[in-house]
């Protein structure tokens, strides 16, 4: 027979422990409490900054952060689909955003971008990384060598690099390029390019990066003043060309837009850059010609 004494020093213990443990949970919960009160409604992309703090201070210097700058005095909504926060929001929807409450707007934030506590896609992102850059840069087209009228599409070695391998290419939100022949490149730091072109040096990745634009610019600089001249006389006499001459001159426009907005100069597709400016060149030629007639 047990001893009366020791049962009931083993009922007090485990009245203690029990004590002890309802203590613990109770703590937790209230600390739970407590830390569920501090998080932020993440409703404004300031909110983000009590907990990101470094990344809130690199976007601040960022394209993205004054991009609402750029529009606001504007009534547009399609303008807005690309330069706010809620316009972006609404623009994933199918939707377009009301200017009239522009005064009310964010800039492109932390969340245009990041859905927080979705699991859909990586980072809480509201949507696939690539397909985030889409909605708003038109470089895919170039990218892919898509999209000019009369060229066969023509795919290059960068198309198929994501955005983010090279716009993110030191792992935050400054989107910058660390170009190999960028004077400014912070020391210690490698250039984006070599992310995939390890097999060269800096000096001759540098030089293919020169190139790339020398052949763009020796190009381009031609069809721009042939493009400017031609204006220069449709301005001055309206009905100067034809029903194809005219077709053939948007054809060219057009075109080299694509070029144009793209802004990497060639860095994006040269091969495909290089045949729009050819062929706009012999579509002028053709218009110059009868323009001299």
């Amino acid at each position: 027979m047990t001893d009366p004494a020791y049962r009931k020093t083993i009922k007090m213990a485990i009245m203690v422990i029990g004590v002890l443990a309802a203590a613990a949970i109770f703590f937790h919960i209230d600390r739970l409490s407590a830390q569920e009160k501090s998080v932020p409604d993440h409703g404004s992309f300031t909110d983000c900054r009590m907990c990101h703090a470094e990344n809130y201070k690199i976007w601040e210097t960022t394209g993205h952060s004054k991009a609402i700058a750029r529009v606001i005095n504007m009534s547009v909504a399609d303008c807005f689909g690309c330069h706010t926060a809620e316009g972006f929001a609404a623009r994933l929807e199918g939707n377009k955003i009301d200017p009239a409450n522009k005064e009310s707007f964010q800039s492109v934030s932390c969340i245009a971008c990041h859905k927080p506590g979705s699991r859909t896609n990586p980072k809480m992102l509201v949507r696939d990384p690539e397909k985030i850059c889409d909605e708003c840069h038109s470089q895919r087209a170039v990218l892919q060598g898509k999209g000019a009228r009369g060229i066969e599409d023509m795919r290059s070695f960068h198309s198929g690099v994501t955005c983010v391998s090279c716009h993110m290419s030191a792992s935050n939100h400054d989107m910058k390029l660390f170009l190999p022949d960028d004077p400014k490149l912070p020391e210690g730091r490698i250039d984006t390019c070599v992310g995939c072109h390890k097999d060269n040096s800096q000096k001759t990745r540098a030089k293919q990066y020169a190139d790339w634009h020398k052949f763009y610019k020796e190009a381009m600089d031609p069809v721009e003043a042939d493009m400017a001249e031609i204006s220069a006389a449709i301005k001055a006499k309206p009905d100067l060309l034809n029903a194809d001459l005219k077709a053939r001159l948007d054809t060219a426009r057009f075109n080299l837009s694509i070029i144009q907005r793209d802004g990497s100069r060639g860095a994006h597709n040269l091969d495909f850059a290089l045949e729009i400016m050819a062929t706009a060149a012999k579509d002028i030629k053709v218009i110059k010609a009868a323009i001299k007639n």
